[in-house]
């Protein structure tokens, strides 16, 4: 069973799991998974039941944490100015309702406060269970399009890999991307991991291929073809 009040805070966003019996969830998949990028690379979803038994593939985060989890954006409060004294008491009066509602939000339980917000992609820690995989946990970030180049990937992989710290005791860490994706590079550098060049990289995919691509690594003890790389 999914634990629907878990969840992690971020400034803006919160992290929570994904949950194969919501069909909100489903479709929320569906969507993510048929950008452009997707259907070119053909791993778009066709219908809910793909997008479930996706879901329900993250048998990991149930018990040790890895897989994939939702990213939701919080309602947001209108930025705050004062510019006279009129629009100053204004603008305490709007702050003070948000602080009131805040409080209000933290009596009702999570899994009925995050249905006010929007769901905007996902953020993983993955645990490579194939032949050949790299021998330390990988972070991935998946943000809709209209959410992009707003900073939400990197302050939600910020959260879940401080998370893994804290709460797992996850020292060690990958980050995978496409050589030629500046934006994903630019995520994995922000978030303090390091670039260690271009490598064949196998064992990520269940049908035993190899790709080429960036590597990125945070709190490694060793080189990396003692991590299998």
């Amino acid at each position: 069973m999914v634990a629907t009040e878990f969840h992690i805070n971020t400034p803006r966003l919160v992290i929570s799991h994904l949950d194969s019996s919501q069909d909100s969830h489903c479709d929320f998949l569906i969507n993510l998974y048929n950008t452009e990028q997707h259907r070119a690379l053909n791993t778009a979803l066709p219908d809910r039941e793909a997008a479930r038994k996706k879901i329900d593939s993250y048998d990991l985060v149930r018990t040790l944490g890895y897989g994939r989890y939702l990213v939701s954006l919080k309602r947001q409060t209108p930025p705050l100015t004062s510019s006279s004294s009129g629009s100053a008491l204004a603008d305490a009066d709007a702050e003070a309702e948000a602080e009131a509602e805040a409080e209000a939000d933290n009596n009702i339980p999570f899994s009925e406060r995050v249905k006010a917000y929007t769901e905007i992609g996902v953020v993983s820690l993955n645990s490579r269970q194939f032949e050949g995989a790299p021998r330390a946990p990988d972070v991935g970030y998946n943000i809709l399009p209209a959410f992009q180049r707003k900073g939400f990937a990197t302050e939600a992989a910020a959260a879940l890999v401080r998370w893994f710290e804290a709460e797992k005791g996850q020292r060690e860490f990958f980050g995978f991307c496409d050589p030629g994706n500046e934006g994903s590079k630019g995520v994995l550098r922000r978030i303090g991991f390091e670039e260690r060049g271009v490598r064949e990289i196998r064992g990520l995919y269940s049908n035993g291929g190899v790709i080429v691509g960036m590597v990125f690594s945070k709190g490694l003890t060793g080189s990396l073809e003692a991590y299998g790389l």
